[in-house]
């Protein structure tokens, strides 16, 4: 995983606190020193570091259970001369929804779920076609059906489509992605 994230110019950083975990890909510290200036503290640098970060919780056995809350790529942090290196988004958010499957699966996780949610625009059916295309599979819409989606409502906080995921088949196929990048790298 360093490996494949420093192929982009980038840092992982996961922080637990019990089962509730935040990844943090941040610029690698010799570009970040290059793009902060002197006149800012050391945790704002790090803050304006910050690219991308994952977070949610795993529920290890008998659970067993790896649940995506929030990603979120920043591209306004994503300077021009960083976008060839960067590459796309995509890349970046497969980095950090691979580094919390390989978290889970060391927890003994099986199964991953996330919401995709709908803010009541054209974006969210773009979402769980783009999620499908990763090897997630759609359980059920959530919001449309009254006290049966409370406790969907409860947990994720908003309407949208339900999703599951295999842990096993997950890393099997975007962790040889990853690989790929940072063979790839190790090459250059």
């Amino acid at each position: 995983m360093e490996a494949a994230a420093n192929a982009r110019g980038l840092t992982l950083e996961t922080r637990f606190f019990g089962p509730v975990f935040k990844i943090y890909a941040r610029r690698a510290r010799e570009s970040a020193v290059a793009s902060t200036s002197t006149s800012t503290s050391s945790d704002d640098a790090e803050d304006a570091d910050v690219v991308a970060t994952h977070d949610g919780f795993i529920a290890p056995p008998p659970f067993g259970i790896l649940h995506m809350d929030s990603m979120r790529v920043y591209n306004s942090k994503v300077k021009t001369e960083e976008k060839t290196t960067m590459r796309s988004t995509f890349g970046i958010a497969i980095l950090l929804g691979t580094m919390s499957l390989l978290e889970a699966s060391e927890a003994g996780c099986k199964k991953c779920e996330l919401l995709a949610i709908d803010d009541g625009n054209e974006y969210a059916e773009k979402l769980v076609r783009y999620y499908g295309r990763l090897g997630f599979k759609t359980v059920r819409v959530v919001g449309d059906n009254g006290l049966m989606d409370l406790p969907d409502l409860l947990v994720w906080g908003g309407v949208g489509t339900r999703m599951n995921g295999d842990v096993d088949a997950l890393l099997e196929k975007w962790g040889g992605v990853v690989r790929k990048q940072a063979a790839a790298a190790k090459r250059q």
